[in-house]
């Protein structure tokens, strides 16, 4: 028997076709048996990460180990039970890289039907990037075969089969093919950024060059995995050299200078989670328009580690206290800090909504709630389908004098 295996299957054969065996077998087991299964995996994976230093980075690591026995959208199954025994890991959104990466790598050509399996508002549409990433990691095209590709990505985020994503999935979309850009340019900004002019302007008049500019420049600031790292370590500034790094892409579209010195956050994070240093950070332009979209965009870090973390938005709500109202500002940097604090909890999960409201109820208290509970409803509208239970039931956990507003479906979806 030893003999046997030595001359005909390597030790890396075995264990695929073992692990095939364990996947078909449990994809046979009834529905009952298959969700008590899903329920060990998860009370085992919280059982193992509940003493080390960061249990969701623990839990980053040991879901993906799963998908040689389940599938991926089980494996997100699990997610949410574990999600349920510990709320700090609502937000997912590494793991949702991780599991349509590994996803992708099994199949490589299947890369665009892994997007269609990624489930709707959930861990911050991570799920979305993976695939993208994993396709065309360390693939990197000339100039002949990015004309070429061009075809294949026009549409690669728009609705297609059964698939029909909503307005928050299509732009998170589009956001991870600037990541992809960094990739087949070879971290060549000036390659990647005329490729998201090119897939993020649509015929209709919809326009996502915005965000996909925004992943090529967050691929420069928060590498994740070894090979990201390596993409970038010859061109990412450090912390003196942000704003001659970022003079030097200046105009090459309408977003990326302003693009460029808001994803460089990760290296000023300390000071930006102190009002002081929130709105020094955005002062780097005097366009109120970028400004907003500056004080709007550093909140999605702010919200993640003064409540995610805390389970509690008290941190949070006395930090946007403590920003200036500025009556000069069609919106306040107080009010921008309450309401998209509001905003990143419903996109890290809907099952925030309770935090949400709350935020908007508090900032209702200082004269500050009417574009804290707007936003809500005009994000909840592009996060969920139109008149669909889910969204019925986001817009019932409204305070009554909202929920008329949020329900009413004649308004912009």
């Amino acid at each position: 028997m030893k003999t046997f295996f030595k001359n005909r299957y390597s030790l890396p054969a075995l264990f695929l076709f073992f692990a095939g065996i364990s996947f078909f077998y449990f994809r046979e087991l009834p529905l009952s048996e298959r969700k008590t299964s899903l329920e060990n995996y998860a009370a085992d994976i919280f059982s193992r990460c509940a003493n080390t230093q960061f249990a969701p980075d623990c839990y980053d690591k040991e879901i993906p180990k799963l998908t040689d026995t389940i599938s991926l959208e089980e494996a997100f199954e699990v997610t949410k039970l574990v999600q349920e025994k510990d709320p700090r890991y609502l937000y997912c959104h590494v793991l949702g890289h991780k599991l349509s990466y590994k996803e992708a790598a099994r199949d490589p050509k299947n890369w665009k039907d892994v997007i269609t399996r990624c489930p709707t508002t959930f861990c911050n549409n991570g799920c979305l990037h993976g695939a993208l990433i994993q396709r065309f990691n360390k693939t990197y095209l000339n100039d002949e075969q990015i004309e070429e590709l061009k075809k294949d990505l026009v549409d690669v985020c728009e609705p297609r089969g059964n698939w029909n994503p909503v307005e928050v999935e299509r732009s998170m979309c589009y956001h991870a093919l600037g990541h992809m850009a960094m990739y087949i340019t070879k971290a060549d900004i000036r390659k990647a950024i005329p490729l998201c002019d090119f897939v993020g302007t649509k015929t209709d008049g919809r326009n996502y060059v915005q965000t996909c500019t925004e992943g090529i420049f967050m691929q420069v600031y928060q590498p994740l995995e070894p090979e990201d790292f390596e993409l970038i370590h010859s061109i990412a500034p450090g912390k003196g050299t942000v704003p001659e790094f970022c003079a030097s892409y200046k105009n090459i579209n309408p977003f990326s200078f302003d693009a460029c010195r808001r994803e460089a956050w990760p290296l000023f994070r300390q000071e930006i989670l102190k009002p002081e240093g929130y709105l020094q950070f955005c002062s780097y332009t005097e366009n109120r328009t970028w400004q907003y979209t500056c004080w709007a965009a550093l909140m999605n870090i702010v919200t993640i580690a003064l409540g995610i973390e805390s389970g509690k938005t008290a941190d949070i709500e006395k930090f946007c206290k403590e920003l200036p109202e500025n009556p000069r500002l069609p919106e306040t940097p107080r009010e921008t800090c309450f309401a998209h604090a509001a905003r990143q909890f419903i996109q890290i999960d809907p099952r925030y909504a309770d935090k949400a409201f709350e935020i908007c109820k508090t900032a209702d208290a200082l004269n500050a709630g009417e574009p804290c509970f707007k936003l809500l409803i005009q994000f909840g509208r592009k996060s969920f389908h139109k008149a669909s239970r889910d969204f019925i039931e986001y817009c019932r956990g409204f305070p009554e004098s909202w929920k008329n507003e949020c329900l009413n479906q004649k308004g912009s979806f």
